[in-house]
């Protein structure tokens, strides 16, 4: 984990749009992921895993020419 001197700032709230924060996520990526289980008296009823790759279409399409 980083100290509070090496933490990188994404983006200032008085320098930056929402536009630019979408930007900066866009061409770095974010993988998104999470578990839901549903159950009743203690027996697991369903189980959802979801996972997520949000990323520009063109870093994507250059990953997989490399």
């Amino acid at each position: 984990m980083r100290n509070k001197s090496q933490r990188r700032t994404v983006a200032r709230p008085d320098e930056s749009t929402l536009g630019d924060l979408i930007d900066h996520v866009l061409n770095k990526g974010v993988v998104l992921s999470g578990e839901v289980v549903l159950s009743l008296a203690g027996v697991d009823l369903v189980y959802l895993r979801l996972q997520a790759i949000l990323a520009a279409a063109d870093r994507v399409q250059g990953a997989r020419r490399s």
